[in-house]
């Protein structure tokens, strides 16, 4: 049997600091249920989900420090011990593969992906990242050390001159070594010596042509160049060539995307209203705004285009009566942007004025750009007019031409109960952050008696979220499961 919540209902009853301590009557299958030591049996014991999260976050913040200020060995250390240390969190395993990654500790990324017990859940993020930015060239211990140094003192300390003189001397068999060609060329950019960064670039994407971070910074060297319009072909030609499944990955693209046609863009407005949507893409959103307030000026239909772009930065803050003032001065002036017909849409669907929502989302559908986004509100509000059916039939429509589309996938299992499990692993293996997808695996796994995973999938949703009330609520129900499975094995 379903667990059917009010989510309105709840957010009214229920107050997420005394969540925990309540027990709420729910009905769950009682075949195969059995208590682990994992599960918590009280109250105080449940405290720890909330220490780990905050503890996690803290050490993993810690690591980016450190590496900032050249302690790199002691953060390789750190990271392979927090590998070691988070061995029953999939979630958490992810994360850190993908910090290693970023970090140039490939080994230790792949470390993380080994320890991961659930392959539906990181295939995605272990696949795409192993194909998309690990070096072709097989790095020893002693290199990813050296190379990370270098990646350190070229990044965050202003160093490159003696970083790229280092990987020239330290770093054995260049000739092969992409990732420290890839580094060299990161240098010489930094430098502003473009004709060199191009140089080296060029020979890490002979090598490895496959790697996403070699192929945008060759984008971002171009651009800086007389020739910079060839920069928006090399984006446009990865984004359309590069087989991506993992949502993280694309929008990093398309941040990309957005701070490209910043630098190559002649006219400052546009210039503005690019690098506003670059930092509203890498979730910067106040920074987003202020620049798009200051490019504000008396020629309404440019302005139009900043508007449409601020509604859109407002309704992801919650702001929908500051979205419904800018988004009607946009569509004075242009009826067609997605942007504006997106964000007149949720105002309208937020205000439960569902027809009127769909008018805007069928309008928005027609656009060449971000369909997928148009699409997914256009099913949401069938669904919301109870045509499940057409909604259904929308996300299944989404799903087959971007296979990123979590959302798409995550809906589908609530519309289609007997794949329910295996369409909500899909939707958090493309975006591991969803927390949605995560706190609806936990719903499953307390309606199927699995009280241990549906403590970990709870936790996940915590460290995205610890404001979300719904986890409070299932947190009471798993302790309240906990204590009746005790009672019944006593």
């Amino acid at each position: 049997m379903k667990l059917k919540i009010n989510k309105n209902l709840l957010k009214i009853l229920i107050l997420p600091l005394t969540l925990a301590v309540m027990y709420t009557s729910a009905v769950f299958a009682e075949e195969n249920v059995s208590v682990t030591e994992s599960v918590p049996q009280t109250k105080v014991e449940y405290g720890k989900v909330q220490y780990n999260a905050k503890e996690f976050k803290a050490n993993l913040d810690s690591l980016d420090n450190k590496f900032q200020n050249l302690n790199v060995n002691t953060v390789y250390d750190d990271l392979s011990r927090m590998i070691y240390d988070c061995e029953d969190n999939d979630y958490y395993l992810m994360i850190l593969a993908d910090k290693a990654t970023s970090l140039g500790f490939f080994d230790l990324a792949s470390d993380a992906f080994s320890k991961i017990s659930d392959y539906e859940i990181s295939k995605i993020d272990s696949e795409n990242t192993q194909r998309l930015f690990f070096p072709k060239y097989k790095l020893t211990s002693e290199d990813v050390v050296k190379l990370s140094e270098a990646y350190s003192n070229i990044e965050y300390n202003d160093r490159s001159e003696e970083a790229i003189k280092d990987i020239q001397t330290k770093v054995g068999n260049l000739a092969e070594n992409d990732y420290a060609n890839y580094l060299i060329s990161l240098g010489y950019t930094k430098l502003s010596d473009f004709d060199k960064a191009n140089k080296f670039i060029q020979d890490a994407i002979s090598l490895n042509s496959n790697n996403l971070n070699y192929k945008i910074l060759q984008s971002q060297i171009i651009a800086e160049t007389k020739k910079n319009k060839k920069a928006i072909k090399i984006v446009k030609e990865t984004n359309k060539k590069v087989s991506i499944g993992y949502y993280p990955i694309k929008k990093q693209l398309a941040s990309n995307e957005e701070f490209i046609k910043y630098k190559t863009e002649k006219q400052p407005w546009l210039k503005d209203y690019h690098l506003g949507y670059y930092y509203y893409l890498k979730d910067d959103n106040n920074k987003a705004l202020r620049i798009l307030q200051s490019a504000i000026s008396k020629n309404n239909s440019k302005n139009a285009l900043l508007y449409s772009l601020m509604s859109r930065i407002y309704i992801k803050n919650g702001d929908f009566e500051k979205a419904n003032t800018v988004a009607s001065k946009a569509y004075k002036y242009n009826v067609s942007n997605i942007d504006t017909l997106l964000s007149l849409g949720d105002i309208a669907y937020e205000n439960s004025k569902y027809k009127q929502a769909l008018k805007y989302y069928k309008k928005a559908a027609k656009s060449r750009s971000n369909v997928t986004e148009a699409k997914l509100k256009l099913a949401d509000t069938y669904s919301k007019l109870n045509n499940n059916r057409t909604s259904n039939s929308i996300y299944q429509q989404v799903v087959k031409y971007d296979n990123t589309a979590y959302q798409a996938y995550y809906n589908i299992a609530l519309l289609n109960p007997s794949n329910e499990l295996a369409y909500l692993k899909k939707s958090v293996a493309i975006n591991p952050n969803f927390k949605d997808g995560w706190i609806d695996l936990s719903r499953v796994m307390l309606e199927n008696g699995n009280l241990t995973l549906a403590k970990k999938y709870l936790e996940n949703a915590y460290y995205i979220d610890g404001s979300d009330f719904r986890y409070y609520y299932y947190q009471s129900l798993l302790l309240k499961k906990a204590d009746e499975m005790n009672r019944i094995k006593k």
